[in-house]
């Protein structure tokens, strides 16, 4: 019985296995031009979680409006992968690299907190989102206080009288920027 635990990589000590001690984390990856749909969707037939930051947006033509999805951050995806996980990332043929850290050389981690605000954003307002590829330093931390993105929590970087600009950042990559009325604005 202790071979087939040990095969299956649970360990007799404390009785976990691998994907327990080592827990699943969020990557940035970038694609070929105009591949992110698709590299997303062939991730995730090989059981690979995967997010494109992508918004409805209403685009005016000469005879007609029309609703479109918008990628908000071109040419990356995030993962969501085990560590074993990685070469199916680092080898597809859609993939041209994965985001690293200044300096290393191994995939980045992303907080899931950040994938999950950049998701609520996209996914509650209908203002068009634009992502900002600049790091941007500590600034008044706000809170959004009523409308469709109440209870977000995100950085102040630029103020005018009627309106600021928020923007929740996703480590390495820069930060989802838009503007919003002051009054729905709380200092934290």
């Amino acid at each position: 019985m202790a071979d087939f635990q040990e095969s299956r990589g649970v360990t007799p000590v404390n009785g976990t296995d691998d994907r327990e001690a080592y827990p699943k984390f969020w990557i940035a990856a970038y694609t070929k031009p105009r591949s992110e749909k698709k590299a997303a969707s062939e991730l995730t037939k090989l059981g690979i979680e995967t997010y494109v930051a992508t918004q409805y947006q209403i685009r005016q033509w000469s005879d007609r409006k029309k609703k479109v999805e918008i990628v908000v951050i071109p040419s990356i995806i995030f993962a969501q992968i085990f560590e074993e996980q990685l070469t199916s990332i680092l080898f597809h043929r859609n993939i041209l690299k994965v985001i690293t850290r200044p300096g290393e050389k191994k995939a980045a981690k992303i907080p899931s907190v950040q994938i999950d605000k950049l998701k609520f954003i996209l996914g509650q307002t209908e203002i068009p989102v634009l992502f900002d590829p600049n790091l941007f330093s500590v600034h008044n931390t706000v809170r959004v206080v009523r409308g469709p993105l109440n209870g977000l929590e995100g950085e102040v970087i630029h103020c005018n009288n009627d309106s600021s600009e928020l923007i929740v950042q996703i480590d390495l990559l820069g930060g989802a920027r838009m503007t919003i009325d002051k009054k729905e604005l709380e200092l934290i």
